[in-house]
């Protein structure tokens, strides 16, 4: 079964343009995932660059991949001198062939709740993991606070810690951070947005407000880890293949 990974929208590129500027929440996130990146990367999904730079600082080669022209386009011009980066168009699942064990990390960001076959997208990954390998995830929680925002960036579901769990054992993966949910505070805001206003993008002007909240969040659910938050994260090593 092929993963089936949905088209990119105009509304997508919007909010990730947006996003992009949330750099306090994007660095809370990458603190999480970083301690489990080594030698060979594989990016799945590089958007628009938000984290590529930073995985080249940790990376002896990385390789990034996405589905969109002009998304790779951006992220090849950011590595135009770089002979240890490659940056691929192609899609998850759609003749997409690397050899097993041909990378030591994977990261996937904001990916998985695009593809309609989660579990078949994420056999495909555990097959290019090395011994050892470990995929790094994160995905937006919470089926409930699912609204228009997801619906135009073509999401086909939001996960709780559970389920992005059980997906991921059953996979082949053993888990060596358990999911973690990040970024309480934004979820009034989130719910306000896609489920009353029914907006198809992130507002360019909460980039502010959501920075602040971040910084917030951050300082909280450190100390204090909360049973909620707008989004996942996780990291699995794909267990010996017999």
């Amino acid at each position: 079964m092929q993963p089936n990974v949905g088209e990119i929208s105009p509304e997508q590129t919007t909010t990730l343009q947006h996003v992009r500027e949330i750099s306090r929440y994007n660095d809370w996130v990458f603190s999480y995932l970083q301690p489990y990146l080594r030698d060979r990367v594989l990016e799945l999904g590089c958007g628009i660059g938000t984290y590529s730079a930073r995985l080249r600082a940790r990376a002896h080669r990385l390789t990034c991949l996405d589905k969109d022209p002009g998304y790779v386009a951006t992220v090849a011009a950011m590595f135009r001198d770089d002979p240890n980066v490659v940056v691929m168009n192609a899609t998850l699942g759609e003749g997409l062939d690397f050899a097993p064990g041909s990378f030591d990390a994977v990261l996937c960001l904001n990916v998985l709740e695009h593809i309609e076959h989660d579990r078949a997208a994420l056999d495909l990954v555990r097959s290019w993991l090395a011994p050892g390998g470990v995929l790094m995830l994160q995905v937006p929680a919470h089926q409930w606070l699912f609204g228009s925002i997801d619906t135009a960036l073509g999401h086909w579901r939001r996960y709780t810690r559970r389920q992005l769990a059980d997906v991921l054992v059953t996979a082949g993966f053993e888990l060596v951070m358990r999911p973690r949910y990040l970024y309480a505070l934004a979820i009034p805001g989130w719910w306000w947005c896609g489920r009353v206003r029914a907006l198809r993008v992130v507002p360019e002007g909460t980039v502010r407000i959501a920075n602040a909240l971040a910084r917030l969040s951050r300082v909280v659910e450190t100390v204090v880890p909360l049973p909620m938050g707008l989004t996942l994260v996780a990291a699995a090593r794909a267990r010996d293949r017999l």
